[in-house]
């Protein structure tokens, strides 16, 4: 994968990540000469309260992430699209969605990025603005989580099983390892409702208005 950086000037850089061993392909992006937008930077600074201009590029958190052979884009070449205000190539990439917000990045990034924590802002900004996840079912699974979370403060994990089989019509796929989930009582039938409930309804609320003023900052 290479990114070209072009715009009014001659081209500028280009970024070569290593080798990719799991095969996914990596195609060239172009970033043209609207790139030094800022705005973008701006609301993803905002929302995930990090000051994404730190970076240098060192690669530490491409190296370390486990699932970096399964992305289109490597972290901080994520990150590198948010700086040059490239709105839609960072919103559209499957990187965003095959992270697992494990930290390991954040952990190796030595200037102290918490890039689990962009990568999150980039899928609520992409869900806000409508954009068509890459990975579909991955899009599928955090909504089921979140509503399920949402509804009883607490995530009950067959409700949310249940949901995302049927959206993704594989009812069937997983069923021996469901069953024996159930017997172990890994899952449980009847969800658990936490006691704080219109605490919890005022966070909900709080972060939709937050994703709602995105478009103010910048």
């Amino acid at each position: 994968m290479m990114v070209h950086l072009e715009t009014d000037r001659e081209q500028d850089h280009v970024m070569e990540p290593r080798p990719n061993t799991a095969g996914m392909q990596r195609n060239p992006i172009v970033l043209q000469k609207n790139s030094w937008d800022n705005r973008f930077l701006k609301i993803i600074n905002h929302v995930s309260r990090q000051r994404i201009g730190l970076c240098w590029h060192c690669w530490s958190c491409g190296g370390g992430c486990p699932f970096s052979d399964h992305m289109d884009l490597l972290p901080n070449q994520v990150i590198r699209l948010v700086q040059l205000g490239q709105e839609e190539e960072a919103l559209t990439c499957n990187t965003i969605w095959v992270c697992v917000g494990c930290h390991t990045c954040s952990t190796q990034c030595p200037n102290s990025i918490d890039i689990a924590a962009v990568m999150d802002a980039l899928r609520q900004m992409a869900i806000r603005e409508g954009v068509r996840s890459a990975e579909t079912d991955i899009y599928r699974f955090h909504q089921y989580v979140y509503e399920s979370i949402q509804r009883h403060g607490r995530l009950n994990k067959l409700e949310a099983m249940v949901k995302f089989k049927v959206g993704t019509g594989r009812l069937l796929s997983d069923l021996d390892a469901g069953i024996k989930m159930l017997a172990r009582g890994k899952l449980e039938m009847l969800p658990q409702r936490i006691q704080g409930r219109p605490e919890l309804k005022r966070i909900f609320t709080h972060y939709d208005e937050r994703r709602r003023s995105f478009k103010s900052h910048g």
